[in-house]
């Protein structure tokens, strides 16, 4: 039958068929968007080791800085980078400020950031977050509780944790966290559902 249709029809008619196609993969998209949403990028932030039998990630309570009690599994629903740290970490504070900017691009759009400080005197934790400008949400951890929960023996230590609170990625030192690698992948994970 296309032998016989005339050229200019034939063209027509394949212009449709392109635009239907297209239209169908747009739909397709929108309908299942997280079928094709990206797989995240670990590899896009050096040492950061996917963790491979995501398991869900213990919970602890402990106090914020103003004595309030706070558990791990209160910001369920969102996905927590969950980071150990200490005021004699030189490592924890060249990465804090790169923590402190991601913290504040996505803290509206499903991050959380969770700073556990471990075995530190409180007044010197207090002040080391004062003199970094330190806004996401600290917890401490006097005795090291959660830190051994972790397996935190060396800091800085990081956990991307995602919103059904399982333990996804580690990272065992420092980080530069606002690398377009890092942005990226941390857009990729609050993106999932």
């Amino acid at each position: 039958m296309i032998g016989d249709m005339p050229k200019g029809s034939y063209v027509q008619a394949m212009k449709r068929f392109a635009s239907a196609v297209a239209a169908f993969v747009f739909c397709a998209g929108v309908i299942c968007g997280n079928v094709w949403s990206a797989a995240p990028d670990y590899a896009a932030v050096p040492k950061l080791a996917e963790v491979k039998d995501h398991q869900e990630a213990p919970d602890f309570t402990l106090t914020n800085p103003d004595g309030k009690k706070v558990s791990l599994k209160d910001y369920r629903g969102k996905v927590v980078f969950l980071n150990f740290w200490a005021t004699w970490c030189e490592a924890c504070r060249d990465e804090m400020p790169s923590m402190e900017k991601l913290y504040r691009e996505f803290k509206g759009k499903g991050l959380e950031v969770v700073g556990v400080n471990v075995k530190d005197k409180r007044p010197d934790a207090l002040a080391f977050l004062k003199k970094y400008q330190i806004s996401y949400p600290i917890i401490m951890d006097p005795e090291g509780e959660a830190g051994l929960l972790y397996g935190a023996f060396g800091m800085p230590i990081t956990y991307l944790i995602d919103r059904k609170g399982v333990v996804q990625a580690r990272l065992l030192g420092g980080a530069d966290w606002y690398t377009p690698g890092a942005r990226n992948l941390i857009k990729t994970l609050v993106e999932q559902k």
